[in-house]
């Protein structure tokens, strides 16, 4: 039961092709670069584009710092919002790009909108990609760091908690509301309405928006929801947080980095028996 995340690979592409040909000192060697549609430029010493006219410049306002911001439309707004999604959600902004390499992505990313492509592009994704491994590596050890030291501190403070519950397998959970049915076997499906969120409160997946509880056969769930979901009646919610040994463990599954703590919210709903194996 994983909802995959928005695929890293699209804001990976943008991020690679442009990232590419930034370079920090001017010193440094400079790639000349030729649109499909177009002469050959440098991103060094290109022309900026033409401003806009007056009459064609949307409206601003100073900001708090005597800034102009921008005034968007609504729908203008919600793609600024989606911009801001991509970036975020796919943590590019931890890589702390300097300002030319900024604008170098941002230059990758406006070519791609236009529908135009970085003529020879394919010779240089070796380095890109080496840049890319270079560049994440010291980002992924931290955020490894920062989840590791967020999980003892989840765990420690449940430790304390009257009303939460430890197992001897070391699953964590409220039960919330028991529930007046009965309860489900190790062979039962449990119809649920459920959120699973990691420590950082990333929700990587959900029934909302499936239409009504979702089926899960206890059998097939990872060790601390099967557990978990074995404490609670038709009806109930219960709570679970499960350490990585109960979850995926060591190893990353669908997006959900390895060595992750997860918390589930259940509702059950009903419980019925699987059937049997063969369909018969």
């Amino acid at each position: 039961m994983v909802q995959k995340s928005i695929s890293l690979l699209i804001i990976f592409f943008m991020a690679t092709v442009a990232v590419a040909f930034a370079q920090e000192e001017d010193s440094a060697p400079k790639i000349s670069i030729s649109f499909a549609d177009q002469g050959e430029e440098n991103l060094e010493t290109a022309a900026p584009a033409a401003e806009p006219s007056a009459a064609e410049q949307p409206a601003a306002q100073p900001t708090e710092e005597g800034k102009p911001r921008v005034q968007y439309t609504e729908e203008e707004g919600l793609f600024a919002i989606y911009g801001w999604f991509l970036v975020h959600r796919n943590k590019v902004d931890l890589l702390e790009l300097t300002e030319k390499e900024r604008l170098a992505f941002l230059s990758g990313v406006n070519t791609a909108l236009a529908k135009r492509e970085i003529t020879g592009w394919e010779q240089h994704m070796p380095a890109v990609q080496k840049l890319m491994d270079d560049r994440w590596q010291p980002v992924y050890e931290q955020m490894q760091r920062d989840r590791k030291a967020a999980t003892v501190d989840l765990f420690t403070e449940l430790a304390n908690k009257e009303e939460v519950k430890k197992t001897a397998t070391g699953l964590y959970y409220q039960l919330v509301s028991e529930g007046t049915g009965k309860f489900p076997t190790p062979e039962s499906v449990v119809h649920v309405e459920f959120v699973a969120r990691l420590v950082d409160g990333t929700v990587f997946e959900t029934s909302d928006g499936r239409g009504g509880p979702v089926p899960l056969v206890l059998a097939t769930m990872v060790a601390g929801v099967r557990e978990g979901l074995l404490l609670v009646r038709e009806g109930g919610i219960i709570k679970l947080w499960l350490p990585a040994s109960l979850g995926f463990g060591s190893e990353e599954q669908n997006g959900i980095p390895a060595d992750s703590a997860l918390l589930f919210d259940f509702e059950v709903h009903e419980v019925t028996e699987a059937p049997p194996q063969g369909g018969q």
